[in-house]
C-alpha cells in the first residue's frame, strides 16, 4: 500500500471513529462495518490502479531515456567521425604544407648556393685580374722607380763626381748643392747650404713632404737614409766624424702647417761615436725664434725603437714613435711622425715654439764648423 493509500484509510478511520461514537445500535455498527468494508475494497482497487499507473510511467520515461541516451550516442558518434575526419584533413593539409615548404626552402637554398657560387667565381676572377693589373703597375712602378732612382745616382755622380773632397762646406763657393766631405775616417756625399745664414753649412736631417718613413733602426740611423736631394738623415757615424775634430754649431730650421716659421740656433754641438751611443756630448747657448727645445736632451744618448738608450722606464722611441737623444721623454722629436695635428707627442715636434705637440710641417738640421 502506497501512501495515499495510508492517507485515506486515517482519513475513513477517523471518520468512523467519529460515527461509532455517535452510533448507538448494532445496526448502525453493522452499516458502518459493510461500508468500511467497501472503502476498504474500493481503496484496494485505487491501489492496484495507482501501481498500475506508476508501472506505465516509469516504463515511459525509462522509454524516453534510452531514446534519448540513444540520441546522445548518435550524435556524440558522428561529431567524433566528424573530428577524426577533420583531424585527418588537417594532418593531411599540414603534411603538404610541410613538403611544399621544404620543397620551397630546398629550392631556395639550391638557388642562393648558385648566386653564391657564381658571385664568388665573379669575385674571384676580379681578384685575379686585379692582382695581375697591380703586380703589372707595381712591375712597372718598380722599374721606374729603379730608372729614377738611377738618373738621381748619375745626377748625383755628375755633380760630385769631378769635385774635390772638402773638410767642410765653408770650402766652397756659394752655390747650394751636393758635394764630397773627407774626414780624418772616410769620404761622403753631403748637401751644403749656401743660402740660408750666410752659408758654410752641412745639412744632417730634412724633412718636407713625409715621403720618407723616419721609423727606422739603429743600424739606419747609424748609416743614414734617404736621399740628398730629397728627405734624408745623414748618418749619426758621420755627423760624429765631422764633429769630433773641431767645434760646430747647430741650426734647426721648424714650419708648422699654417706656414709658421721658427729657428733655433746652439753655439756648440758635438755627438759621441756609437760606443758612446752618439751621445749628445755638447749643446752650446741657445738664440732664434722658435726658443729651446733641445736643453732637455743635452748629454742624452742616442735611441732607437731598438735600442733604448733613454732615461724613461719604457722605450721612448717606441712610445713616440721616433728616434732622437731622448731623457724622459722628449720637448722636440724632429723624427716623429709626419702629420697635420695639433697635439701628438708621437708628431714632428718641437714643444716650445708654440707650446704644444704640433706636427710640422718641416724641419731642418743643420751644423757648421766654427771659425774663431
Amino acid at each position: 500500500m502506497n501512501t495515499c493509500s495510508y492517507v485515506l484509510v486515517l482519513c475513513f478511520g477517523v471518520v468512523l471513529s467519529a460515527q461509532l461514537t455517535k452510533a448507538i445500535g448494532t445496526f448502525e455498527v453493522e452499516l458502518l462495518i459493510t461500508k468500511l468494508d467497501y472503502l476498504q475494497d474500493k481503496l484496494h482497487d485505487v491501489e492496484q490502479t495507482m501501481t498500475s499507473s506508476l508501472k506505465e510511467t516509469e516504463q515511459r520515461i525509462q522509454e524516453k531515456l534510452t531514446k534519448h541516451e540513444n540520441n546522445i550516442d548518435e550524435k556524440n558518434a558522428k561529431i567524433e567521425a566528424k573530428l577524426h575526419a577533420m583531424e585527418d584533413s588537417l594532418k593531411k593539409s599540414v603534411q603538404m604544407n610541410e613538403e611544399n615548404t621544404r620543397k620551397l626552402l630546398e629550392e631556395l637554398r639550391t638557388q642562393l648556393i648558385s648566386e653564391m657560387n657564381n658571385i664568388q667565381q665573379q669575385q674571384m676572377a676580379e681578384t685575379k685580374t686585379l692582382q695581375e693589373t697591380s703586380q703589372t703597375e707595381l712591375k712597372q712602378l718598380g722599374e721606374s722607380k729603379k730608372t729614377l732612382d738611377m738618373l738621381t745616382d748619375s745626377v748625383q755622380n755628375i755633380t760630385t763626381k769631378n769635385s774635390t773632397p772638402i773638410r767642410s762646406c765653408r770650402h766652397v763657393t756659394n752655390q747650394t748643392g751636393m758635394y764630397i766631405i773627407n774626414t780624418d775616417e772616410s769620404t761622403f756625399n753631403v748637401l751644403c747650404e749656401q743660402n740660408m745664414f750666410d752659408g758654410g753649412w752641412t745639412v744632417i736631417q730634412h724633412r718636407f713632404d713625409g715621403s720618407i718613413d723616419f721609423y727606422r733602426n739603429w743600424t739606419e740611423y747609424r748609416n743614414g737614409f734617404g736621399k740628398l736631394n730629397g728627405e734624408f738623415w745623414l748618418g749619426l757615424e758621420f755627423v760624429h766624424q765631422i764633429t769630433k775634430t773641431r767645434p760646430h754649431e747647430l741650426l734647426v730650421e721648424i714650419k708648422d702647417f699654417h706656414g709658421n716659421y721658427g729657428y733655433a740656433k746652439y753655439a756648440g754641438f758635438e755627438i759621441g761615436s756609437e760606443t758612446e751611443q752618439f751621445k749628445l756630448k755638447k749643446l752650446g747657448r741657445f738664440s732664434g725664434t722658435a726658443r729651446d727645445s733641445m736643453d732637455l736632451h743635452k748629454k742624452q744618448q742616442f735611441t732607437t725603437f731598438d735600442r733604448d738608450n733613454d732615461q724613461g722606464s719604457g722605450n721612448c722611441a717606441v712610445r713616440w714613435h721616433g728616434a732622437w737623444w731622448y731623457n724622459y721623454c722628449h720637448t722636440s722629436n724632429l723624427n716623429g711622425l709626419y702629420q697635420n695635428t695639433i697635439d701628438d707627442s708621437r708628431a714632428m715636434s718641437w714643444y716650445d715654439f708654440k707650446f704644444d705637440r704640433r706636427g710640422l710641417a718641416y724641419s731642418r738640421m743643420m751644423i757648421r764648423d766654427i771659425i774663431n
